[in-house]
């Protein structure tokens, strides 16, 4: 260590100028990072429900829609309304990037035999436009509900459709103050954009704030805390720097790998900063104690960076690119963090700051845990354990959309206003194959009556196919009350010729007679896991019953569900290879079996707690929260490395297990307060994020951090006096 702080000392001037090109080279970095709203960096490598998406896709060019829901004041449709609609549909009919517009207000109109032109709709014509959705029902784009009217837009998307031409339509509808509601996968991911821009500029700056805080209360000046987040703040720089460099994409859940690197960085500058003012408080001097400081916890620092990083990378066994990103990028900052410790602050200190520790330090919360060594915190543990057993048992691994939105943003008001007027929320599909023409009645009648038992459950709000527009056209044809599909091909090909007529054929998405292929679009009442089982069954019996055709069920909700199902058993993989990573670096950094298994249960029994608290809280089990147990693991074990490691460090000096303890509690217990407080606090930051899933993760924080905590403090000193190893005193030797 002496060498090592000599090399810095007689260094400075060129160090100091390679850290300043370093940062500077990360900085233009910053400015090549490029965003991926998309939501398919969540789905599993490999899904039965994406091949079957991508297939559908190939012949229907995208199953991304955006829903526009336009609200009109006044209880009854109007030609004035009709014009403003009708206005509406043409602005966005000369969209480039919009392939097809589902509207309520195409230009002309088939009702029947008849043909409405909507440019200049007549009364009579509106009369008979209040008929024809009247007794189409729900399949109607215009609807009625609580004295206002909605009209309703689907739009069939362009791979070149952007956020700019979302915002281009909401300017269209402000600015002639049309009160409106927008949602559909393709509207959140472009949505997320915006979200994911702010987060990048906003959040990690006030985690900073929120750490130098609490660091400052605990560490008595200014000059130490800055000194002591400096590192973490560098490497998260350096981190989002080589992301821009490297040319990979930035994604609504590895947005958080700068915070991780801040929050979970800064463990390592605040044990280095604070030993170092423990040792000139203890008249070392200032060369002197920065050899010290890493002779005590130089290799303890390197093994929980290590240990961090092997918490993010064991979620490399997660079945989601998502995840896996996050893992490398996390890792990587928590890596630079590590790193920039050994280079920046030695470099600062060598330098003669003074950095000497208040006399007056308040130990209050250390104290009251002290008390609690021995008896209580086996008894507070066994409690916290039963309560957490019964918690865990109610854990769920539900993960969709609309579970990324506060409810007050505006994606998650409009989500829930479409599903209330349009009874149903974003469409799932059901994706139909036959060897004849799809539109022949026999095929035709086996697939409404599987969207007629869809709809007589209690878990699809709404259906939509090109069998049902053939049926309603054929009854006002007939003039029959009752929706009937044609029995003949002649009556059929009548029909067509019918939409021929019209500006755009309203089922061109819907049916691909070449290919023999159709799709129904199913709304689903909700999104949860159990809504989608059920539909799922129900498409499943109808293949049992019907041989002549091929039903399969997707969406991008299906997707998310596989992903749910997974969940469980991928955790548990990754967090069986967290631990074995981690015993193995504890045991190669203490040499002991007994202290390597002690140090190790501390966040074993707060994974445990964990997951009882997900379970009370009715919190789920998903790609965002799985990301806590990784952070607890990481960071929770730096505790109880850097406890066990001074321990023996006095142990080896000649101190009983009592004393060695006490030793290492005073030593220890203000750093590792700091650094849970912080993080816990810095991630706070995230209450201010518009996604429900960054709030998830600020609580779940929280309650990670009081458990690891009490119990590195509470539980570990009293497992560790309690230890009689008479060979303890000699096994840090190779350490220092």
């Amino acid at each position: 260590m002496c060498k090592y702080v000599d090399f810095v000392k007689n260094n400075r001037k060129p160090l100091f100028a390679i850290l300043i090109i370093i940062n500077l080279l990360a900085l233009v970095g910053i400015f090549h990072i490029k965003i991926n709203p998309n939501f398919e960096v969540f789905m599993p490598d490999q899904s039965e429900y994406k091949e079957v998406l991508d297939e559908m896709n190939q012949v229907f060019s995208t199953s991304d829609q955006i829903m526009f829901l336009v609200e009109s004041e006044g209880s009854e449709l109007t030609t004035a309304m009709i014009q403003e609609f009708r206005d509406f549909q043409k602005y966005l009919e000369n969209i480039d990037n919009i392939e097809s517009i589902k509207g309520p207000t195409p230009s002309k109109l088939a009702v029947g035999p008849n043909i409405i032109d909507l440019e200049e709709i007549s009364e009579i014509d509106l009369h008979t436009l209040k008929m024809y959705n009247e007794k189409i029902g729900t399949l109607s784009q215009i609807t009625k509900k609580d004295g206002k009217i909605y009209a309703g837009y689907t739009l069939f998307t362009k791979d070149d459709f952007s956020s700019k031409d979302i915002k281009g339509i909401e300017s269209y509808l402000k600015d002639r103050q049309i009160k409106y509601y927008a949602s559909g996968d393709l509207y959140m991911q472009k949505k997320i954009l915006d979200y994911v821009l702010m987060i990048l500029l906003f959040l990690p700056p006030t985690a900073l704030i929120l750490i130098l805080t609490i660091f400052r209360l605990q560490m008595g000046s200014m000059k130490a805390t800055f000194l002591s987040v400096l590192p973490a703040g560098i490497g998260a720089l350096w981190t989002l720097g080589l992301v821009g460099w490297i040319g990979k994409e930035v994604s609504i859940i590895t947005v958080l790998a700068p915070i991780f690197a801040i929050v979970i960085g800064s463990a390592d500058g605040l044990h280095f900063v604070s030993h170092v003012q423990d040792e000139r408080s203890d008249g070392v001097g200032d060369i002197e104690s920065i050899v010290e400081t890493l002779k005590m916890v130089g290799v303890p620092m390197i093994i929980t960076t290590v240990t961090s990083m092997a918490g993010f990378l064991s979620l490399l066994v997660m079945n989601t690119n998502a995840i896996k990103d996050l893992a490398l990028f996390a890792s990587v900052g928590i890596l630079l963090a590590g790193v920039v410790t050994w280079y920046v602050l030695p470099l600062i200190l060598t330098g003669g700051v003074a950095l000497s520790r208040p006399k007056k330090q308040r130990k209050i919360i250390s104290d009251k845990i002290q008390k609690l060594w021995g008896l209580p915190s086996i008894a507070i543990l066994i409690v916290i354990l039963v309560i957490s057993f019964f918690g865990a048992r109610q854990v769920q691994t539900e993960f969709n959309q609309l579970m990324f939105y506060r409810s007050y943003t505006d994606v998650y008001k409009s989500f829930d206003k479409i599903m209330e007027v349009n009874h149903g929320t974003i469409p799932v599909f059901i994706y139909a194959k036959t060897d004849g023409d799809p539109l022949n009645p026999s095929f035709a009648k086996e697939l409404l009556a599987l969207e007629d038992e869809l709809m007589n459950s209690k878990y699809v709000g709404k259906a939509m196919s090109v069998y049902d527009f053939y049926s309603i056209m054929y009854s006002i044809f007939m003039n029959q009350e009752k929706k009937q599909y044609p029995e003949q091909m002649m009556q059929i090909n009548f029909i067509n010729s019918i939409i021929s007529e019209m500006d755009s054929d309203p089922t061109n998405h819907l049916i691909d007679r070449e290919q023999k292929v159709t799709r129904l679009m199913i709304f689903p009442v909700d999104l949860k896991n159990s809504t989608l089982d059920e539909i799922n069954k129900l498409v499943a019996e109808f293949n049992k019953t019907y041989d002549n055709i091929e039903v399969k069920v997707t969406g991008v909700q299906y997707l998310m569900r596989e992903l749910n199902e997974g969940m469980i058993d991928n955790q548990t993989k990754s967090l069986i290879l967290a631990f074995a990573l981690i015993f193995i670096l504890l045991f190669i950094s203490l040499r002991k079996f007994k202290p390597s298994f002690i140090a190790l249960l501390p966040i074993a029994f707060t994974v445990v707690i964990l997951y009882g608290f997900l379970g009370l809280t009715g919190i789920s089990l998903n790609v965002f929260t799985t990301t806590i147990f990784s952070i607890t693991i990481g960071v929770g074990i730096d505790y109880a490395i850097h406890f066990t490691s001074v321990w023996m460090s006095f142990r080896k000096k000649g101190y009983d297990p009592q004393k060695a303890v006490e030793q290492a509690s005073k030593y220890t217990s203000r750093p590792i307060l700091a650094n849970a407080f912080g993080l816990a606090i810095g991630l706070s930051a995230l209450l201010l994020s518009p996604l429900r899933i960054h709030l998830y993760v600020s609580v779940l924080m929280w309650a990670s951090m009081i458990s690891s905590v009490f119990l590195s403090l509470s539980f570990l000193p009293t497992m560790l006096r309690w230890t009689k190893d008479k060979d303890a005193r000699k096994s840090t030797d190779s350490m220092i």
